[in-house]
C-alpha cells in the first residue's frame, strides 16, 4: 500500500481536483483506492458526494440532515480526547463511490481545524514523557495503515489544505510519497523556496524522535516521503496542447527552481535505505506531467462528481446553452480532450505504482 499526498502551501493549484481524478484513474485500472479529506474546507468531500449533496440541498426541509459515513474528525476524536490509545478503525464507515466500487472516501469535517491545537501540542510535547501526546503524534499514520489494511487498499490519497500548520504537517509526515502541484506563474515558482524549507523543517524534526518512538513500540511513520515530481496545471493553451506564452515562460523556470531549492533538501534525508529522488531519477524528470485547464468541463465534473475523463455525452446537457447534449464536432472535440486528460493521469499512475513497489520492497526488509 502507498500513502500519498499532493502538497503545496500555495493555494489555487488544483490539488483536490487532481487527487480526485488520479484516484479514479487508479480505480479504473483495477486498484483499490481510499481518498481521505483532511482539509477543513471539505472540497474533496463535496466533489465526491456532489449528487447526494445536491439532493439534500433541494429537499424542502429546514432540518440539517447528517451526511452518511464517518468523518475524519469523528474517527480521530476519541484519540484526541484521550479516551482511546488509538483510533478504532472498525467503527469507521467509509463512503462508496456510486460510479466505481474500487474507490472510497473518508469524508472531511469543517470542524477539523479544531484539531490544530491538539496536533500542535502533540508535536511540541512529542519528546516529553507524556504518553498521550506520543499516541496522538502517531495516531493519523497508524489509523491510515490499519484502515488501509482492513479494506485492502492499494493506494491512499490524503487531500490537505494549502497551509503549513500542524494538521498538514501530520498528514505529510504520514505519507510514503508526494507530488507538488503548481501553476506556472511567478508566485508559484517563488513559493518553491519556502515550500522546500517547510518540508526540510518537518522531516528534520520528525527524524529526531523516530528511534525513540520505535524503541517503545509506537507505530511511527518513516517521515521521508518519496518525491514523485511536479504536476503543472491551471494553464491556458493557445493551440492544441501548447501553453500560452506567459505560462510557457514560467514552465521553463520551474524545473530550475525545483533543482536549486527542493532537491538538495530531499537529498540530505536519503541514505542507503531510501532515496527520496528515486522516482524522478528513474523517470528522468522532476516534472511528472503538465495538465492544461479543464475550462468549462470542470463545472460539469463538479456537478456530476465524475472524473474529467469519464463524463458522458448525456452529462454535457447540464452545461450546454440549449439544454441538449453536445453533438457533432463539439462532442468529438470534447471526447478527444477527455481522452488526452486520461493519458495524462495515466502518466501519474505510472509514478505512484512504481513508488508503491519501492515502499513495499522496503517494508519486506
Amino acid at each position: 500500500m502507498l500513502i500519498c499526498t499532493l502538497y503545496n502551501h500555495k493555494g489555487g493549484v488544483s490539488k483536490t481536483t487532481s487527487t480526485f481524478n488520479l484516484g479514479y484513474a487508479l480505480a479504473e485500472s483495477g486498484y483499490r483506492v481510499l481518498l481521505i479529506d483532511a482539509d477543513p474546507q471539505c472540497n474533496l468531500t463535496e466533489l465526491f458526494m456532489g449528487p447526494l449533496l445536491k439532493r439534500l440541498d433541494n429537499d424542502n426541509t429546514e432540518e440539517m440532515i447528517d451526511l452518511p459515513g464517518t468523518s475524519i474528525l469523528q474517527a480521530l476524536r476519541p484519540r484526541i480526547e484521550g479516551s482511546r490509545s488509538n483510533v478504532d478503525v472498525d467503527s469507521i464507515e467509509l463512503i462508496d463511490s456510486p460510479f466505481n466500487e474500487n474507490i472510497m472516501l473518508l469524508k472531511g469535517d469543517v470542524g477539523l481545524s479544531t484539531a490544530e491545537d491538539d496536533l500542535s501540542q502533540a508535536h511540541t510535547f512529542r519528546t516529553s514523557s507524556q504518553i498521550h501526546f506520543k499516541f496522538l503524534y502517531v495516531a493519523l499514520h497508524d489509523m491510515i495503515k490499519r484502515l488501509g489494511k482492513k479494506i485492502k487498499a492499494d493506494f491512499v490519497f490524503i487531500d490537505v489544505g494549502p497551509s503549513a500548520g500542524s494538521l498538514t504537517r501530520t498528514c505529510f509526515l504520514a505519507c510514503d510519497a508526494f507530488f507538488v502541484p503548481v501553476s506556472p506563474d511567478r508566485f508559484n515558482v517563488q513559493a518553491i523556496s519556502s515550500l522546500s524549507q517547510i518540508i526540510k523543517k518537518w522531516i528534520q524534526e520528525h527524524r529526531l524522535i523516530i528511534d525513540d518512538f520505535k524503541a517503545i513500540g509506537l507505530p511511527i511513520s518513516e517521515g521521508r516521503p518519496l518525491f514523485l515530481g511536479t504536476i503543472v496545471q491551471n494553464y491556458k493553451t493557445a493551440r492544441g496542447s501548447k501553453a500560452r506564452t506567459g505560462f510557457e515562460m514560467w514552465m521553463r523556470r520551474l524545473p530550475g527552481r525545483i533543482e536549486k531549492e527542493l532537491l538538495p533538501v530531499l537529498k540530505q534525508f536519503g541514505d542507503s535505505e531510501i532515496n527520496l529522488l528515486q522516482i524522478c531519477e528513474e523517470f528522468g524528470s522532476t516534472e511528472a506531467v503538465k495538465i492544461p485547464d479543464f475550462s468549462s468541463l470542470v463545472t460539469l465534473m463538479q456537478e456530476c462528481s465524475k472524473p474529467i475523463f469519464s463524463l458522458s455525452k448525456e452529462d454535457t446537457a447540464l452545461i450546454s446553452s440549449n439544454g441538449y447534449p453536445y453533438a457533432g464536432a463539439l462532442w468529438q472535440d470534447t471526447e478527444k480532450r477527455m481522452q488526452e486528460w486520461r493519458k495524462l493521469f495515466a502518466e501519474l499512475e505510472k509514478r505512484v505504482i512504481r513508488a508503491k513497489e519501492i515502499i513495499e520492497e522496503k517494508e519486506k526488509v
